[in-house]
């Protein structure tokens, strides 16, 4: 069995807001006082906005987190095994991989949840998904 997943950042707040800026009427209205006082300046700035709207723009439906686990069902001890359980994909920088300690972390099932083992309080600084394996019923 296999599991594969990947995330995709949809949404970039800091970018929305710029681009909310570069749509709203004040920079609209800025723009046409531009224009009427230097004509040139209507076309340049018509480009500078174009491109700066496809800058702002360049994050959205990026893919941002891939995984890709292979289980198997199997008892050889050189296979990863499925077992029953939660199972966490963490998007850790590059330069921060040799760095992780999972032990400085701990999983709370109950509110879904990574906080440091040694403050409750200190959520992961990192997006993560959860998933779990558990038995199947067909019982029910």
């Amino acid at each position: 069995m296999a599991f594969k997943c990947f995330t995709v950042n949809v949404k970039n707040e800091d970018d929305e807001a710029f681009l909310d800026f570069l749509n709203s009427d004040v920079f609209k209205a800025g723009m046409k006082l531009a224009k009427t006082a230097q004509p040139a300046i209507a076309q340049m700035s018509g480009m500078a906005v174009g491109l700066t709207k496809s800058l702002a723009s360049r994050n959205k439906n990026v893919p941002v987190q891939d995984f890709y686990m292979g289980l198997d069902f199997t008892n050889i001890p050189t296979r990863a095994r499925l077992a029953e359980g939660a199972y966490i994909a963490v998007q850790i920088p590059e330069m921060m991989e040799t760095m992780w300690d999972w032990a400085d972390w701990v999983y709370h099932p109950g509110t879904g949840q990574i906080v440091r083992g040694d403050d409750k309080r200190t959520l992961i600084p990192y997006n993560y998904l959860v998933f779990s394996v558990s038995r199947y019923d067909d019982k029910s």
